[in-house]
């Protein structure tokens, strides 16, 4: 047996030997979640947040600057039975940097059998990370979510997550952080933005964790436009057009 399994790497070309250990290396290399959500009562991580709002009903876009504070606060149970971690988030504005304001809590739940990281936000559930960690595995990270009659949820519909850049560096505010894993959630839009006169959405999605630390980065944006017609003669965003930009300033574990 030994001779013929010899036999056959000698005759393949090294090339396809190359890509077979390179493979199996990164199988070996692959890390758990909880070495990218490190999950500690007390944990705390702040961030630079720019969020893109929509006013004046949806005639007029702008961006809000503030910063944001997650602090995980509690261990608790969730509606299935399993452990699960509350995080309390706070925000605070430029001015008034002395006092952070309570907005709301979300659920972090490691769900150690299926290996996979849900997050729990505003009742709609997401899988966040899964396992294997490695570049090009993917899932659906929106599969709990029912979209079915809603309209207002309906563009986070059957959500492919994937992998990019698993254990690379990634540099953000002149910081390099060493060992990072990119989601790359959705990326996608319809129409012309540019084009008013006409209907468009645009559905982008990103994460960055960093080893040791957790979520570092992360843009999203969802944006719909209606064009000119009998509620608005000169158009509007959709009511649900949202975005945010969130960028780690400390963390404190």
């Amino acid at each position: 047996m030994k001779k013929s399994v010899r036999f056959i790497l000698m005759g393949l070309p090294f090339y396809m030997i190359l890509i077979s250990c390179n493979k199996e290396l990164d199988l070996l290399k692959t890390e758990t979640i909880g070495e990218y959500v490190p999950l500690k009562i007390g944990n705390t991580i702040t961030y630079q947040v720019d969020s893109t709002v929509y006013t004046n009903l949806g005639t007029v876009k702008s961006i809000r600057s503030y910063q944001m504070r997650d602090r995980i606060d509690s261990l608790i149970t969730d509606n299935l039975g399993r452990p699960s971690y509350k995080i309390r988030r706070s925000v605070r504005s430029f001015t008034d940097t002395t006092k952070w304001n309570d907005t709301y809590s979300y659920l972090i739940t490691y769900d150690s059998s299926k290996q996979r990281l849900e997050l729990v936000e505003n009742n709609l559930r997401f899988i966040k990370l899964a396992s294997p960690i490695a570049t090009g595995v993917q899932w659906n990270g929106t599969s709990f979510i029912n979209t079915i009659g809603n309209p207002e949820i309906q563009y986070l519909s059957d959500w492919r997550f994937v992998y990019e850049n698993a254990r690379r560096p990634f540099s953000l505010n002149g910081i390099s952080y060493t060992e990072t894993i990119s989601i790359n959630q959705r990326n996608d839009s319809l129409g012309n933005p540019s084009n008013k006169n006409f209907y468009f959405e645009i559905n982008t999605s990103k994460e960055v964790y960093a080893k040791s630390i957790g979520l570092i980065f992360r843009e999203f944006l969802h944006e719909a436009w209606q064009p000119a017609n009998g509620n608005s003669a000169a158009g509007y965003y959709e009511p649900n057009s949202y975005g945010i930009k969130m960028s780690i300033l400390s963390h404190h574990f």
